[in-house]
């Protein structure tokens, strides 16, 4: 269950509060699908958006490089238009050190409107993080968004702390 808020320093807070559900289901062994339900409260427009989503991922290690590929489609249920979009990310990630317990990555992802019929945001990620236990990790990242819509384009420096909740394996220790 993701718990996301949002926040801008040079704008009232927060900009987007979500949560909600996301279900993997492995198709083959490169291959996933997503099917979610996300919920955002958006206070600076006084807007509640309902996001159906469903994605579909091949992904692939060469080496110590991994690669996926995220082709997503949602639709904003309650935002001015309630948009259809298509959504393809590209992450590459590589593991760093002997034990690989820090990583660095970078992800391009790009917005499709479906229902206008304009390519309108791009989102360049890079970042690295460390993980802490297999069920603990934390990224630290830089993110550029470009807007060709109403929204400026905007530059972020983010963490992410990764929390993973798994039933515990039969002999694991606490």
């Amino acid at each position: 269950m993701p718990l996301l808020a949002r926040t801008d320093s040079h704008l009232p807070n927060p900009q987007l509060a979500a949560t909600g559900v996301i279900a993997n289901y492995p198709l083959r062994k490169h291959l996933m699908l997503t099917g979610a339900y996300l919920y955002a409260d958006l206070p600076q427009l006084s807007d509640h958006v309902h996001l159906p989503v469903v994605a579909l991922t091949p992904a692939f290690r060469v080496n110590r490089f991994s690669l996926a590929d995220m082709n997503r489609f949602e639709k904003l249920i309650g935002y001015p238009g309630s948009p259809v979009r298509y959504r393809n990310k590209i992450f590459f990630d590589r593991p760093v050190g002997a034990s690989e317990q820090w990583h660095v990555f970078v992800n391009d992802e790009i917005f499709f409107n479906l229902t206008a019929g304009n390519w309108n945001q791009n989102r360049f990620q890079v970042g690295a993080g460390k993980r802490f236990s297999p069920r603990l990790s934390l990224d630290v990242y830089y993110l550029e968004r470009v807007s060709n819509g109403a929204a400026e384009s905007t530059n972020v420096l983010g963490t992410v702390f990764t929390v993973r909740i798994t039933p515990k394996k039969e002999g694991e220790h606490p």
